[in-house]
């Protein structure tokens, strides 16, 4: 018990200090946590059920801008921990998780705040000329606010054995399980409702019918969605494109009057080309790589006063020290990088690091380069490329990862966190690379391109047919509630559900996922929201209207 409750107590820490983007950023995911708690606790598959009954409640939750909507990370580990000592049945996972969760939201704070202390000790080491000590106060401390906030709490949990647990379960009557079995059955539908908002262009809402409706006339599984979505996101794409060039050559040849005119025009004196500066200083492929693997501990100290300011002059310290060769100069240059800076840091945001890398370069070789310069770009540019990174990847591509992966782990495969958390690492640490080279290759020609082309709206609007189609085929089979109710007609009874697939499958699952949808809409409190389906499930189970159909 004491291995099991230390490596669950690790597990919680590594969740929230996020030393190592990569790895620890997908614990923020119930899916991969759950199944990582079971593995520790000696039940790996009924963490993997838990994990993913409570992943279907946050697919929708986007952390962004420094707010963490809810703590994802205690409400997987916690909330799954409770499932496996008490014994319930992980369908009432959501049910552990939700009040976990928001006590998680009071340990962020505490975290975020505290973990600004760390952030003012750096500008004193950097003003003694201490680069190493601001390394060390990037990690150091926030690894043991970690580890008291979220490792103790959790080490205790699993500690304090399974009897209370059990106890706790077993004193609760059979008819108040089954009603909360009905409000885990609906509770789905929040995570769902949430990322349609999020998608839910309304040129592009029909799509998410068409994945509600193929699945629930077909019974197709959401990979086979996912494949279909998929390759009419890349026609569509396709057409698009074409459309554009198209459209561009008919421009071309309009003309007024079908003549065409000859002016001559006289040209300009070419300028003197600016004579090239010849860098005497370059960063290598390894000083390169290195920078960039940095940049997956930008959120290790992740504070509410600067946010990511310290993550940043951490990484910034290997191209820094190849640049200059004088320690006080180091010390001088990394402090322009110890101003506040948010974006998102793993996928496309590297490419404002490689963008400071190549200015940082030129400076170091006399070019005309400050560093009001270096952070008029940064700052410029991190609003777009977090616009860009957490759209595509936090608001379409990881939830659709990970929606995928629930239903496989419903059905019972280890496959669906595995395949998960590989494609998860592959998108991570591809993407990042790749916008991190490119950045610096190309400087802010790289981006200000990829913002003006239009490439970038076309790609999320094929992301976001991928999505939508998905959503709606998790709420064909992941909102798990129908009606028992019965009529009569004659001298028979008729089922009124039965009457609903007449007319429809799913309509009551459509039904609850529209009704929150619309109160998302109407800026209704989430927490508000999550009343009323208890409320709901609840009173419906008890008044005989609602029951579980998982």
């Amino acid at each position: 018990m004491v291995i099991s409750a230390l490596l669950v107590a690790l597990l919680a820490t590594m969740g929230q200090w996020w030393f190592f983007g990569p790895i620890t950023k997908c614990l923020v995911y119930p899916l991969t946590t759950g199944t990582l708690v079971g593995l520790f606790m000696g039940d790996p598959m009924t963490g993997m059920l838990a994990g993913a009954n409570i992943q279907l409640i946050y697919l929708g939750w986007i952390s962004a801008g420094g707010t963490m909507p809810s703590n994802t990370i205690v409400a997987g580990i916690f909330g799954t921990a409770m499932v496996i000592l008490s014994g319930a049945d992980p369908a009432l996972a959501s049910t552990f998780a939700i009040p976990f969760s928001m006590l998680g939201l009071l340990l962020n704070q505490v975290y975020m705040t505290v973990n600004a202390v760390w952030v003012h000790q750096a500008d004193r080491l950097l003003d003694r000329g201490n680069i190493r000590g601001v390394r060390i106060m990037n990690f150091l401390p926030s690894f043991c606010m970690a580890a008291l906030l979220y490792g103790v709490p959790s080490f205790l949990l699993v500690m304090s054995g399974s009897d209370w647990a059990q106890s706790l379960i077993a004193a609760v009557p059979d008819k108040v399980i089954s009603a909360l079995q009905v409000v885990g059955g609906i509770m789905p539908a929040l995570g769902i409702a949430m990322l349609l908002n999020y998608l839910g262009k309304p040129k592009l809402i029909p799509w998410f019918f068409g994945g509600f409706f193929l699945v629930a006339y077909s019974g197709l599984d959401l990979t086979a969605v996912s494949i279909f979505s998929a390759i009419i996101a890349i026609i569509l794409y396709l057409r698009g494109e074409n459309s554009e060039q198209g459209a561009k050559k008919a421009v071309k040849r309009l003309t007024v009057d079908k003549k065409v005119s000859t002016v001559e025009v006289s040209t300009p004196a070419t300028p003197a080309a600016a004579p090239q500066l010849e860098y005497t200083k370059k960063l290598s492929k390894p000083t390169l790589i290195k920078t960039w693997l940095w940049t997956t501990s930008t959120e290790a100290c992740y504070n509410y006063e600067r946010l990511q300011a310290l993550g940043i002059a951490n990484l910034m310290i290997t191209p820094v020290r190849a640049l200059y060769d004088s320690p006080e100069r180091q010390a001088e240059e990394l402090k322009k990088y110890m101003v506040f800076y948010n974006s998102e840091v793993f996928t496309v945001g590297p490419i404002i690091n490689g963008i400071s890398c190549s200015m940082e370069e030129a400076r170091a070789n006399g070019a005309d380069v400050t560093p009001e310069d270096i952070n008029v770009a940064r700052t410029g540019l991190m609003g777009p490329v977090a616009g860009i990174g957490d759209t595509v990847m936090q608001g379409i591509l990881y939830p659709i990862l990970f929606g995928i992966g629930c239903s496989m782990a419903l059905s019972g495969s280890y496959l669906g966190p595995i395949l998960s958390f590989l494609i998860f690492e592959a998108l991570i640490f591809g993407c990042g690379y790749f916008m991190f080279m490119t950045g610096y290759n190309q400087g802010k020609s790289s981006l200000i391109h990829i913002l003006k082309d239009g490439t970038i709206n076309r790609i999320i609007n094929a992301f976001s047919i991928v999505g939508l189609m998905v959503v709606g085929a998790m709420a064909a089979s992941r909102v798990t509630v129908n009606t028992p109710l019965q009529f009569t007609v004659g001298n028979g009874a008729t089922s009124l559900q039965s009457v609903f697939d007449s007319l429809a499958p799913g309509l009551i699952p459509l039904g609850i996922t529209m009704l929150v949808w619309w109160m998302l809409k109407k800026k209704v409190n989430t927490a508000w929201i999550i009343i009323a389906i208890f409320a709901i499930g609840i009173a419906g189970y008890f008044l005989g209207i609602l029951g579980y159909a998982g």
